[in-house]
């Protein structure tokens, strides 16, 4: 028994001293994880339609676009397309990815209340909307709709900007009042 015991200390005593002369070592691994995250900013956050150098009347079977160089002056459509100077928005991809755009034209509410054909092209009592982004010839331009319009720029790449615009073409047939009719129109952003 007392062999036995001198064994076990023994073995106890070559554990402990082994585990004092075998080094120990350890490293650390910093972890990154960047989320998914969608966000733009617009500006500016206006247009009232006919108001750069006309009356912020608009006529009746009329086309506009929201172009600083005039409301009723058309952008490039040839060429190299449509350029930042003929854009009256900005839209900026504050995001952490690539996204793309959709640009959606509710139908008006007050006054008349004109409604979105959404065909691109006006009618009786509907206006017709298209949206456009620098660089794109008029057979890119998408047509903004009530809802569901298609994408009107792919892949905007994250934290840069892109110049857009839309056309506007009034309604067909004459207004039974004169009351200022608006609508809110909405750029989303989704990853590409």
């Amino acid at each position: 028994m007392k062999l036995k015991r001198l064994l076990i200390s023994l073995t106890l005593a070559l554990i402990l001293t082994l585990s004092m002369v075998m080094p120990v070592s350890a490293a650390n691994i910093s972890v990154t994880a960047t989320p998914e995250y969608i966000a733009i900013t617009n500006a500016p956050d206006t247009w009232l339609i006919n108001s750069l150098t006309g009356t912020s009347v608009i006529a009746v079977d009329t086309v506009y676009w929201s172009n600083p160089l005039g409301d009723t002056t058309t952008p490039t459509v040839d060429g190299a397309g449509v350029v930042d100077g003929e854009c009256r928005f900005t839209v900026t991809n504050t995001s952490t990815v690539a996204i793309d755009l959709t640009v959606l034209f509710p139908h008006h509410a007050a006054g008349d209340a004109s409604t979105n054909s959404d065909s691109g092209e006006n009618a009786a009592g509907s206006f017709g909307a298209k949206t456009y982004f620098t660089g794109q010839l008029v057979a890119g331009w998408v047509i903004c709709k009530n809802a569901g319009s298609d994408v009107g720029k792919d892949a905007l790449a994250a934290t840069t900007n892109i110049k857009w615009g839309i056309q506007y073409e009034s309604q067909s047939d004459a207004w039974t009042s004169g009351t200022p009719m608006t609508s809110t129109v909405n750029i989303a952003a989704t990853p590409d």
